[in-house]
């Protein structure tokens, strides 16, 4: 199977099936999802005001919380998305639970995973305004999640199709901005024709957009086309709002 058509079998719909399941492989593909999918909460936490050590905190605690199974019970309404399961977990943490864990020992508790929070504050700081609600903050991020993951994967597909300098030369082109470099500067720094640059953009733009829906499927309980392409276009509209 190439690396473009591989497909990680860690799905949203696939979790909620098992969602009565105490087995050790239902634990990991949950660990799975808080590892590649906290960082909207830190971002929320840090919306909310958080200092970053008790952003750190809340973000420990709440994907403790996700790991046993009564989070589902507690949030059930929203589990035809991923992302909106989180952000509501989330909240019901910080309401509910968050001054206790704080009352109960300074830090909330043992870390559950051990993340890059340093690079986490890199990220929020550069986007947390007083323009900003924290739901929206966590769109954002869990937006800029989903197209750093696609990317990573795209990149993926090109190395090992041999095209790495390829991709290098091109990835900028694929951005939600308009413009970039002409195709008759890309073809005199890549040693390709105009006009075969010009195919290459389509296609990367096409493989890119194809892998895009592929990881929105992942994180919503219908998969369907109409689904993802609604999904895509709110996730689109956070960032232009």
């Amino acid at each position: 199977m190439s690396a473009e058509h591989e497909f990680p079998n860690t799905r949203w719909s696939v979790i909620l099936e098992a969602q009565d399941d105490d087995s050790a492989l239902r634990h990991r593909a949950l660990e799975q999802i808080c590892r590649t999918y906290w960082l909207p909460i830190y971002g929320f936490a840090r919306g909310q005001g958080l200092s970053p050590s008790d952003a750190e905190d809340l973000t420990q605690n709440v994907l403790s919380s996700l790991l046993d199974k009564q989070a589902f019970a507690k949030v059930a309404a929203e589990k035809g998305r991923l992302r909106s399961f989180l952000r509501v977990a989330t909240k019901n943490y910080l309401r509910s639970e968050w001054e206790k864990a704080k009352a109960q020992k300074r830090g909330g508790g043992a870390t559950v995973l051990s993340l890059d929070y340093e690079d986490a504050e890199r990220r929020i700081s550069q986007q947390v305004s007083d323009e900003d609600s924290p739901d929206r903050l966590f769109d954002r991020q869990w937006g800029l999640h989903l197209l750093e993951r696609t990317m990573e994967r795209l990149e993926s597909v090109y190395v090992s199709e041999g095209k790495g300098a390829l991709f290098e030369g091109l990835k900028d082109v694929i951005g939600l901005k308009r413009g970039g470099p002409r195709h008759q500067d890309l073809g005199t720094e890549l040693g390709m024709s105009e006009s075969a640059v010009g195919v290459a953009i389509h296609r990367l733009r096409k493989r890119y957009r194809r892998l895009l829906k592929e990881e929105i499927a992942l994180t919503l309980d219908d998969e369907s086309e109409e689904a993802v392409e609604a999904e895509l276009q709110y996730l689109f509209g956070v960032f232009s709002s």
